[in-house]
């Protein structure tokens, strides 16, 4: 069954969704650039993915009253079907900036922006509405890189804003999409340099993502991650900045620092990069995304850590609810750990996750005494819908798993007796990006079938 939703009252049920389930709050798809490995250049046919025109100040304040005000108020990504755009490009930016800080003045705002319209006057803008962190998708800061990645027809005035950002010091991050091969290896080492001599706090590194629809000079080799990694790691790890991965090829929970920000309480410290986290007051952390969460909530933390083999004793000197200042590579949230394990053990029988293919090697590590005593698997599902490099499980569709699953029963029959999809592969609705619902593979398979 193919039950397409309507395109208004759905999208309006999206843009509820994500504000209260996020926090981010959408404002536009509009864009002003045309960058090469956007993603929705290369969608199949049949993806339901949406435009949102720019919504008005009455619209995004109404909105604004199911934000959390003790959470980040997001501006400018997208956790849904609804296409991002360029934030900075909504004619009523400054009233909604504006009135927002009004009605929460000590939120953290967090803006992702393109840059290319980050004027003197934005800068004044920014300013008056702190606390805001700018993510600035820079990606090259080399004029003619820049114009060949985004179509970006200045890119001038994104430099120049990457300039006032430092100079206002308003607190920033730089992110960058690889592609050395178009730009060169040596681009992508400058481009960080720069983000690093203008005050940015980290950089992170997005490996760029191709379908099969992809033309030949966006694709890239299968160890092209790996090559992209060890770069980082030998030509970019002294550059004065944290330099963070994404997505991260991570295959344990160790939480080791990848990086700390100049200036933070865990650089003050002397915590370094490479140093892994043994104890906070005391509490050995599941992973680095509980070593973050810890090191967060802790009070002025007493540290044991790993260095060269060696145990260190380190005190920071923070608030709680003040970040220390160390990056993490993103792995897994404990609590989402343990849900995941009680709705495995609490059914009958084998359970078969299912996950994508990036995340495969790191599920397995979660979930490594429930596969040692038999309650499940983990079954890796490649995304042949989408093809190219595409490997994560929110862009798996119905057809993905109902392959994997049947030829996984004939590999082992009568073994399973329930499946649990990833349900970021669906909306609130149990639709996948085709529109088609998860119960037609409960349906085709006489399984029981649940979402995690």
């Amino acid at each position: 069954m193919n039950a397409l939703p309507e395109s208004a009252d759905y999208l309006n049920a999206l843009i509820m969704r994500t504000v209260q389930e996020t926090n981010i709050l959408p404002v536009s798809s509009a864009c002003n650039v045309s960058c090469v490995f956007c993603s929705h250049h290369q969608n199949p046919p049949g993806v339901l993915a949406y435009r949102m025109p720019p919504r008005s100040v009455a619209e995004i304040l109404d909105l604004a009253q199911w934000l959390d005000p003790q959470q980040t108020v997001v501006i400018g990504e997208s956790a849904t079907r609804i296409i991002e755009g360029e934030p900075l490009l909504h004619p009523e930016i400054a009233a909604i900036l504006t009135v927002l800080r009004r009605r929460m003045p000590h939120t953290p705002l967090q803006i992702t922006t393109n840059g290319s319209l980050l004027t003197a006057e934005i800068g004044r803008l920014l300013d008056s509405v702190r606390p805001v962190t700018v993510y600035l998708s820079l990606n090259s800061s080399d004029l003619e890189n820049r114009r060949l990645l985004m179509r970006d027809p200045e890119p001038a005035r994104a430099l120049r804003g990457l300039g006032l950002l430092g100079a206002a010091g308003i607190p920033f991050e730089g992110s960058i999409v690889a592609m050395p091969e178009l730009t060169g290896w040596e681009d992508l080492r400058q481009t960080i340099a720069d983000l690093a001599r203008a005050g940015t706090r980290m950089v992170r590194v997005f490996t760029p993502g191709f379908t099969r629809l992809a033309p030949d000079n966006l694709r890239f080799s299968v160890d092209f991650a790996q090559k992209l990694a060890a770069y980082l790691n030998q030509e970019c790890r002294n550059l004065g900045v944290p330099v963070v991965l994404e997505p991260p090829l991570l295959t344990d929970l160790t939480p080791e620092v990848r990086g700390v920000i100049s200036g933070s309480p865990g650089h003050t410290a002397g915590i370094r990069a490479t140093d892994v986290i043994r104890r906070v007051n005391g509490c050995e952390p599941y992973s680095r995304v509980d070593a973050h969460q810890q090191l967060l909530q802790a009070q002025s933390p007493e540290v044991l850590l790993l260095r060269g083999g060696a145990e260190k004793t380190i005190s920071l000197d923070k608030r709680t609810g003040l970040s220390a200042g160390l990056v993490f590579d993103y792995d897994f949230d404990p609590h989402q750990a343990e849900a995941l394990k009680h709705s495995i053990r609490r059914g009958v029988g084998q359970g078969l996750v299912v996950t994508g293919t990036l995340a495969g090697a790191l599920m397995a590590r979660v979930l490594e005494q429930d596969i040692e005593e038999g309650h499940c698997r983990v079954l890796p599902i490649e995304n042949r819908f989408f093809g190219g490099s595409i490997g994560c499980a929110g862009l798996l569709v119905v057809d993905d798993m109902l392959d994997a699953l049947k030829q996984d029963r004939s590999a082992n029959p009568n073994k399973v007796k329930r499946v649990l999809l990833p349900q970021k592969a669906f909306d609130y609705r149990g639709l996948d990006l085709t529109g088609r619902h998860y119960r037609e593979i409960a349906d085709a398979l006489d399984l029981e079938v649940r979402l995690l």
